[in-house]
């Protein structure tokens, strides 16, 4: 009888330990996951969505238009979800230099340079300390630094604004050519036009581009590292020549997660996820993500 009651002992004690075990494993488990799950990596690199805004304001709501509060929700969700916001130069020096980056990364990038950027995204920016990379365009930014004109439909930021977010060290600004936004007969962007000699055509790039990064750093003090396509219309002939002029990212309309290594031809041609009107920031997330996979 001792020896039964010796034995249901032991197989009690046993029965302990694989109980909390297992329990254990289980709560490890769990808290691994809340801290991870934004951040699951590929085996050839991380993982850094970029999602794409132009305007943010109170109307006209549509694929380029989001609401303040939708802005607002997207950063609300990416503090409570551990992300971590970053400037180009930062996924750059990653890159070329091996200096580390927060978890979760994230890029939030602002086209164009409008008005709104400056009256609407800039305060919340400064209240959440998060950051954005603004990529201007040179022609709107020096007309409309010339005349007092804030209508919040289509004004372009000032260089005085500028210089003020550049400053703050949550707005990076970075190039969208100086005057090729645009669509003409001739010229869709940046693309070459019929029967132009590549000799004429990179001249002709390299001037615009160049009269941007040189307006830049005579306001901010430092040059753009990276450029983003008008309309996100590239090709591989193009890319090529802004290697050239010494950018060292390139980000286009393609939509998608990108892949980011120690290999500088990841930094070119980087997708992104499209943020519009009454859209999740997280199923957009989620969406990118799956591209991936």
């Amino acid at each position: 009888m001792d020896r039964i009651k010796k034995y249901r002992s032991i197989l009690k004690n046993i029965i302990l330990i694989i109980t909390f075990s297992l329990l254990s494993i289980s709560i490890v488990k769990s808290l691994y996951k809340i801290h991870v799950v934004s951040s699951a990596q590929p085996a050839d690199g991380i993982l850094v969505p970029i999602i794409m805004y132009h305007q943010v304001k109170n109307s006209g709501f549509g694929n380029d238009v989001i609401s303040p509060k939708e802005f607002e929700s997207d950063l609300k969700y990416l503090k409570e979800n551990h992300y971590n916001t970053l400037t180009m130069t930062q996924l750059i020096d990653y890159v070329h230099d091996k200096k580390e980056l927060p978890q979760n990364p994230v890029i939030l990038s602002f086209d164009d340079g409008y008005l709104s950027t400056y009256l609407n995204v800039y305060p919340l920016l400064k209240e959440y300390d998060m950051k954005i990379v603004l990529s201007i365009i040179g022609k709107s930014v020096d007309d409309f630094s010339k005349v007092c004109d804030e209508n919040i439909d289509y004004s372009h930021v000032t260089w005085d604004e500028v210089k003020e977010m550049q400053q703050s060290g949550l707005v990076e600004i970075q190039s969208h050519s100086y005057n090729l936004h645009k669509i003409t007969k001739e010229r869709y962007g940046c693309s070459q036009m019929a029967n132009e000699s590549l000799e004429h055509y990179e001249e002709f790039l390299s001037n615009d581009i160049n009269t941007l990064q040189e307006k830049i750093m005579s306001v901010t003090g430092s040059s753009p590292n990276t450029f983003i396509y008008p309309y996100g219309k590239y090709n591989d002939k193009l890319e090529t020549i802004i290697k050239k002029l010494g950018f060292k990212a390139t980000i286009t309309c393609k939509f998608g997660v990108n892949v980011i290594n120690n290999d500088p031809d990841t930094l070119y041609s980087l997708k992104r996820i499209r943020r519009a009107h009454n859209q999740s920031i997280q199923k957009m997330l989620k969406e990118g993500m799956d591209t991936v996979k």
